[in-house]
């Protein structure tokens, strides 16, 4: 091996280390940091640069699909509880909020839980009346 190869395999071991480090992501804006900013509404995350790029390929799935839910919300008379991209729209919602469940400090677990999110991203309510 020469030292050309050498430095190439140290460069990637480095890019694709297992090392964790903090970030603060924001569900609502499809962001992650890594400065905390406790004005908004940021979830502590201890993650791989793997699992951040994992998490963001996530928020820009959702991001094309807002655009699908917005031109479906120009339609006043349409019932979004049912839906495709509306059952799209939550299903990503709840892939983002596992990931950030799994990857998440113990504190933002602990917060998710409290919150009970994953639960109510599964059952969105449509079956009491006045939804049908």
């Amino acid at each position: 091996m020469d030292n050309q190869t050498d430095r190439y395999s140290d460069t990637q071991e480095r890019r694709e280390s297992p090392v964790k480090e903090i970030y603060y992501v924001s569900v609502s804006a499809g962001t992650v940091t890594r400065d905390e900013d406790h004005t908004t509404d940021q979830l502590s995350v201890l993650a791989t640069a793997s699992e951040i790029d994992q998490l963001m390929a996530l928020f820009a799935k959702r991001a094309q699909n807002d655009n699908v839910m917005h031109l479906r919300a120009m339609i006043p008379y349409k019932s979004a509880d049912h839906d495709p991209s509306t059952v799209k729209y939550n299903e990503q919602i709840l892939g983002i909020y596992r990931m950030v469940f799994r990857i998440g400090t113990e504190e933002t677990r602990r917060h998710l839980i409290h919150m009970d999110i994953l639960n109510a991203l599964k059952d969105p309510d449509t079956h009491l009346p006045g939804y049908h």
